[in-house]
Formats: C-alpha cells, structure tokens, sequence
C-alpha cells in the first residue's frame, strides 16, 4: 500500500491543508465511514479532531456516503454529482462505497475541535 493524501480543511480560515498519511497509520483508518471522527494524531496533530467527509480510490471514484459497503459498485441515478438526467432519464454509473478500504489514496477531513497548537505552525504543512 503507498503512502495516501490526507486533504484537511479548516472551517474558520476556509484553509485546506495536505499531509501525507504513511502506509502503516493508513492501515489503522481501513473500515472508518465517512461521517466518524478520527483523532488528529493520524496525521500529527495532536488534541485535533477530524471527520471523515469523502475520499477518492486510485481508480478516481469518490466515495458515496450513502453506499455503506467498502468496494466500487454499479448504481442506477437519475440525479447526481458527475450526471445530470434530463426527463427522468437514468443512467449506471460506478461509485465507491462510504468505507475506507485499501485503495483509497484520498481522504478529506474536517476540523471540528482544534488542539493548543495552531494548524499554520506546522512546518511540514502544504496548503491546497
């Protein structure tokens, strides 16, 4: 398994920032759902706390909060993100499910309790 981006985003700076997320932390985030909190020290941020709000696999399918399995599956939708049905037309499109796996190289999270130490600080940073 490489080495997976982690996208951070700050709700009060309207800031993103990339980490990269080693091989062996990756392996203890597989079966989170999108939706879960995850503490910071994932990602060298210590007292932060995250949720997971996406993803995307090494295919580029994003990750759908709604499929609650772990692997890419086939649906049919009149009305999404990537498709616009016109006239009730539907369309089956490939998605990936709502559960870290093994092939996700993209993780986007979300701030929702800050640590003593500001996110800006943090030299090995790269802002999005």
């Amino acid at each position: 398994m490489a080495n997976s981006l982690a996208i951070i985003a700050d709700p009060k700076t309207g800031k993103t920032y990339k980490r990269e997320i080693p091989s062996e932390r990756m392996s203890s985030l597989i079966g989170r759902k999108i939706g879960e909190e995850v503490d910071g020290v994932f990602f060298d941020l210590v007292g932060y706390k995250m949720k997971i709000t996406g993803g995307s696999s090494v295919d580029g399918f994003a990750m759908r909060p709604d499929l609650q399995t772990q692997g890419k599956k086939q649906i049919l939708v009149k009305y999404t993100s990537g498709y616009r049905g016109k006239n009730g037309i539907r369309k089956r499109i490939t998605a990936r499910g709502s559960i870290i796996g093994s092939d996700i190289t993209q993780i986007n999270l979300k701030i929702t309790q800050y640590g003593p130490t500001p996110i800006e600080e943090k030299k090995d940073d790269q802002q999005a």
